[in-house]
């Protein structure tokens, strides 16, 4: 595997292991909360994370084997309803093993890569600019996902992720820079010692 896929590799690890920590601590009922952006119910963002993972595995086993990248007839927003409405009830533990071992399959996929494969056509693009796109997932919900999840808007393992993200798009450049602006202003009010304390 060469340096840069498992760069892609430890970002999705990364990323996932952010993700985890974010929607763990959520009780019950905290599964039900509506992430803006695309109108899912947390447990329904964590079900597209997997089924998201579990389909660039099967898409790459496909291309190692010579076949199209996406099966015939695929339609990716109505895959993506079939997903939110399937997994409308499964519990929050459920998806989140299922999160972990689609990882797993995508790691295994990636390391099946011959380095000399990457710049081939992978779809529209090569197969390296396709994993690194692959790789900004769980970016693109980010921001939703830290506003349907306010507990966590001030810990320092999200706002590591978030606030050093590179994003591309002006309106989440915007959004991240006013979370500095926030995160700022909620430091400065804070005494020194519990500044202290957290770190």
């Amino acid at each position: 595997m060469t340096p840069e896929l498992r760069a892609i590799l430890d970002r999705f690890m990364y990323e996932q292991a952010t993700v985890t920590h974010i929607v763990m601590p959520l009780p019950a009922e905290g599964a039900e909360r509506v992430v803006d952006g695309t109108g899912w119910t947390i447990r329904q963002l964590v079900a597209h994370f997997a089924d998201s993972q579990e389909g660039y595995a099967a898409a790459v086993g496909r291309w190692l084997a010579g076949e199209p990248v996406e099966p015939a007839g695929f339609d990716r927003d109505r895959a993506n309803a079939e997903t939110a409405r399937a997994n409308a009830e499964t519990p929050l533990p459920e998806l989140l093993v299922r999160l972990r071992k689609s990882l797993r399959a995508l790691s295994a996929a990636f390391h099946a890569v011959p380095d000399e494969r990457l710049a081939e056509p992978f779809g529209a693009h090569s197969a390296v600019e396709t994993f690194h796109r692959w790789e900004r997932h769980y970016l693109d919900h980010g921001l939703d996902l830290l506003d349907a999840v306010p507990e966590v808007r001030f810990d320092p393992l999200v706002l590591n992720w978030i606030l050093y993200a590179e994003f591309v798009d002006e309106p989440s450049k915007v959004r991240q820079q006013q979370l500095m602006q926030e995160v700022r202003a909620h430091y400065a009010a804070m005494p020194d010692e519990a500044i202290e304390g957290e770190a």
